[in-house]
């Protein structure tokens, strides 16, 4: 199933795709629907909690890139390299004033949201929200 998710996503690459997220306030047990959309670069993320409506962007935390020069035989190479991971920082900014700081983990270390992960979530005034998907 997660072969056709990533075949479904890669066919669909540019229009991009679409998914649902659950979350639950710790303490209250309230349900928060997260819903998000895989892009190339960042993902959009909304949420509503108690009729505000918060929407932002998932970055990956901890990616690099870089230039390295490899040297043998008398030829010298300029290598290029870049290394990923599955951990992902997420601001949603609120429809009235209020916003969420979340740190997403992904089933997927080449960051395919469809794969599934966990995450955690703090609103503004201090209510934290446990993230599966």
């Amino acid at each position: 199933m997660r072969n056709l998710s990533v075949l479904i996503c890669g066919a669909t690459l540019l229009a991009g795709c679409a998914g649902e997220m659950t979350g639950q306030v710790r303490g209250t047990g309230e349900r928060v629907k997260f819903t998000y959309e895989q892009g190339m670069d960042s993902d959009k993320y909304m949420a509503t909690i108690g009729g505000e409506t918060f929407v932002g962007k998932a970055v990956m935390d901890g990616s690099s890139s870089g230039v390295g020069t490899a040297f043998g035989d008398g030829m010298t190479a300029a290598i290029f390299g870049s290394s990923t991971t599955n951990r992902f920082v997420a601001v949603l900014l609120g429809n009235k004033g209020s916003s969420l700081n979340c740190q997403m983990r992904y089933a997927d270390s080449s960051g395919f949201t469809t794969s599934g992960g966990v995450g955690v979530c703090q609103h503004s005034d201090g209510r934290i929200i446990d993230v599966i998907w």
